[in-house]
């Protein structure tokens, strides 16, 4: 009864917290069809705050049926604000956090899903073939590192344009790992195929242009754009695969299986003799739609995208995986533009270039509004504070004068100083030795300082955020002000409690139930050592502290109806069941004993009690709102009202 009332509440502030679309203020939007206390309500201000789920049409009928629950709300406004409720630290406190995580999606919602996907919808319709000198440097790398490989990458970029050849160039300059070169040929890259800075750099060249050096997390790069085109549909593949040998079987194998499928034996029956991949043999050879967005290698990728897809069968080829004859199911194509739109939105989802989180927006923020980044102030402090070693940061309370000053980060006008900075870390990293400083910290710090100003920003740039914000406080306050009068236990008269558990004595009992312990493990062999433990003497209280991968609950039921309960009932006190499967986990009762049928006193009978009087309680406090902030429905002008709207809808 109590948690059904709660949830019955919960989803009327919910409907209130959320306006639907308003209505143009005609005439009779102004209608007046209720009073509460000097507070007007409008015919507008009930349809536009009514919701039927995702109808936004309603009734007449289910206008004036909200119309009361409406007026009751606005009532418990008045009290709460009356009763300071607004001025509470642990509301304003719970209602920050909300407007925060809200702003944070209000910016995704509104401004940056749309802006990211149609830049991530443009570059996604080419593709683009580069070739890239990398110079990888180590993870704080210093300003010498950093010089010297910019330096390298400027000698390559003169070598490009004086017609070295690329491969010699690359050799020359890019760091090698592991025996190969991490710069060279890179394949046909379109949007969200590569690292965002990488991505930027290669979609703002010309066919034919250098870019300057630049940093990833993978080191300093130049690219170099060589082609540009427009994206190639994907083709739905199939292929007969084998593996390469150190001879020539595998080369015999496959030119075996082609000159059969030649003769007109069928496809699948030759995959199934032939292929190599198991993973797609039970599938006809199938692999999926292979395009330059997918995960394979891209020569793989350019064999399939090279051969005739009108043909039954490729020839054999040969990729980096081994030997393949392919076959070509279908090519993607799109019934309309909006359906692409559709597919190349669930890619961006599926891809690194959007993300739904808060540092997504923290970093799309410091764009928007012109982040002012001082590196040297950065290192300066980082100098001075790795100096003192073994001093924990929240002990340095003094900067020199000439440091502390600096400034280190400027935000939306805002600048905040290297003795800001500082304090701020004394209180996340207070605890970390000096020399055990971050460069990570200074990014850090910059998401905090934008994490603080997301509200007034979104308020700034979305007046209408307000009022999901208000929306929002209102209905926490009104839920706050609900329980403390309706469900809270503390505020209830308990001698009415007692009068009706006197005046209902019989009703408040339990019947006959066992009490019983559930032992559940992830294996048999676990759960059978614990039983194995208590029946050797040990208590069942004990079990968790010497066979701690076993779960032990205790309990009592009135219910025998149920799996698994029903063999307590066939059980005696002091044994245990049969093992059995229980949430996935293997289980045993242990009976302790059998309970007989008892009257509740009267403090085990208290939340039955509290629940049953809830309503009571309930009705009892709304009719001293109702009489002390005169609450009035005007069901008449409702009426009329709404009959004024149908008909100029029509």
């Amino acid at each position: 009864m109590a948690i059904s009332k709660k949830l019955l509440f919960s989803c009327l502030i919910i409907t209130l917290f959320f306006p639907i679309t308003t209505h143009a203020q005609s005439k009779n939007d102004r209608t007046v069809v209720g009073t509460v206390g000097k507070e007007k309500v409008t015919y507008a201000e009930v349809k536009n705050n009514f919701s039927s789920g995702s109808n936004n049409s309603f009734s007449i009928d289910e206008l004036e049926s909200f119309l009361p629950l409406y007026l009751d709300y606005k009532a418990k406004l008045l009290s709460a604000k009356d009763q300071d409720y607004y001025s509470d630290s642990a509301l304003v406190a719970e209602h920050n956090l909300y407007a925060k995580q809200a702003a944070y999606a209000f910016w995704l919602e509104n401004e940056i899903r749309p802006t990211v996907f149609k830049e991530y919808y443009n570059r996604a319709t080419t593709e683009l073939k580069s070739f890239h000198i990398l110079v990888g440097v180590g993870e704080n790398p210093s300003p010498e590192e950093v010089d010297n490989a910019k330096m390298k990458l400027a000698q390559a970029k003169a070598d490009i344009k004086n017609e070295i050849p690329l491969a010699e160039v690359d050799k020359k300059y890019s760091t090698t790992r592991g025996g190969r070169s991490m710069g060279g040929d890179l394949p046909w890259l379109s949007a969200g195929r590569t690292v965002r800075e990488f991505e930027d750099q290669l979609y703002s060249l010309q066919i034919g242009e250098i870019s300057e050096p630049f940093a990833t997390q993978f080191g300093y790069h130049i690219v170099l754009l060589q082609e540009k085109r427009e994206r190639t549909p994907a083709r739905l593949t199939n292929h007969i695969f084998v593996r390469p040998t150190q001879d020539s079987a595998a080369y015999k194998k496959i030119y075996e299986a082609y000159n059969h499928l030649d003769e007109g034996r069928s496809w699948n029956e030759v995959m199934m003799q032939y292929s190599e991949d198991d993973a797609s043999k039970g599938n006809n050879g199938n692999i999926g739609w292979v395009s330059y967005h997918s995960n394979f290698a891209g020569d793989f990728i350019d064999v399939v995208n090279n051969f005739d897809a009108s043909l039954d069968f490729s020839e054999p080829v040969r990729t980096n995986y081994g030997f393949h004859i392919f076959k070509v199911d279908s090519v993607q194509t799109y019934a309309s533009e909006e359906e692409r739109k559709d597919e190349v939105r669930a890619e961006m989802k599926r891809s690194n270039y959007y993300k739904e989180d808060n540092a997504f927006v923290v970093n799309y923020l410091k764009n928007k509004f012109g982040a002012e980044e001082f590196p040297e102030s950065g290192k300066a402090y980082k100098d001075f504070i790795t100096g003192l070693d073994s001093t924990l940061i929240s002990n340095v309370t003094t900067l020199p004068f000439s440091l502390s000053s600096q400034k280190i980060f400027g935000f939306n006008g805002q600048e905040y100083t290297v003795a800001e900075y500082h304090s701020y870390l004394g209180e996340v990293e207070g605890n970390r030795m000096a020399r055990q400083y971050r460069d990570s910290w200074i990014i850090n710090f910059h998401q905090s300082v934008i994490d603080s100003e997301v509200i007034n920003l979104t308020l700034k740039s979305y007046p209408n955020f307000a009022e999901q914000s208000e929306s929002y406080l209102n209905g926490l306050v009104v839920y706050n002000i609900n329980d403390d009068n309706v469900w809270n236990a503390s505020t209830v008269d308990s001698t009415k409690l007692m009068e009706i558990y006197e005046n209902n004595i019989e009703a408040y009992s339990y019947s006959a139930r066992p009490y019983y312990y559930l032992l559940s493990a992830s294996k048999d062999s676990i759960l059978q050592k614990a039983i194995n433990f208590v029946k050797e003497g040990n208590s069942l209280d004990s079990v968790r502290t010497y066979h701690n991968r076993v779960g032990v609950s205790s309990d009592s039921t009135s219910s025998f109806q149920e799996e698994p309960f029903d063999r307590l009932r066939e059980m005696n006190p002091g044994s245990f069941s049969e093992l059995f499967e229980y949430n996935k986990r293997q289980s045993a009762f242990y009976l302790v004993d059998n309970l007989p049928a008892r009257r509740m006193t009267f403090d085990e009978a208290f939340n039955r009690l509290l629940a049953e009087f809830q309503p009571e309680r309930e009705q009892a406090w709304l009719k001293q709102l109702r009489a002390k902030y005169k609450v009035k429905p005007d069901i008449k002008n409702l009426r009329k009202a709404f009959k004024n709207d149908s008909q100029s809808s029509k």
